[in-house]
């Protein structure tokens, strides 16, 4: 059976505008390697800012010409047949627009990872807390 490589991309963004000397948290998006080029696929993301989150689907990228990318994680496969439910499912998760609550895309991210895992998508060695772990900001 085909299927897309799943992974996790994390992207540096910057400082923060009250501490230059503290980083942003890091950007999550999921990657699906369905190209024929090193790089190329699609990206499943939440956009915006705190109080203004957003989740616009499928996008075509390549991820290796962002100057920001920080590194991915190969966490999965999702079969060319499920496809469509994958999407359903990062299309269905909710998303948290109270500015203050520090909500942000990790915590969506984790969220989806817990009804992907359900679906058996996610690799079973790579649980929540895994994941967290290698995509840490502080290495």
């Amino acid at each position: 059976m085909s299927s897309y490589p799943l992974f996790i991309v994390t992207y540096d963004r910057g400082e923060r505008w009250d501490d230059s000397t503290k980083k942003k948290p890091f950007h999550w998006a999921f990657f699906l390697k369905a190209g024929s080029t090193a790089g190329e696929g699609l990206a499943f993301q939440l956009r915006g800012m705190p109080g203004a989150f957003y989740y616009s689907g499928e996008e075509r990228v390549n991820i290796n010409s962002s100057g920001s990318k920080n590194g991915e994680l190969e966490i999965g496969a999702i079969p060319v047949s499920k496809y469509d439910r994958f999407k359903q499912l990062l299309a269905a998760a909710p998303i948290n627009n109270v500015e203050s609550s520090n909500w942000n895309c990790q915590d969506w991210s984790l969220s989806v990872l817990d009804w992907l895992r359900q679906e058996g998508f996610i690799e079973e060695q790579y649980q929540n807390n895994v994941i967290k772990y290698w995509l840490r900001e502080d290495k």
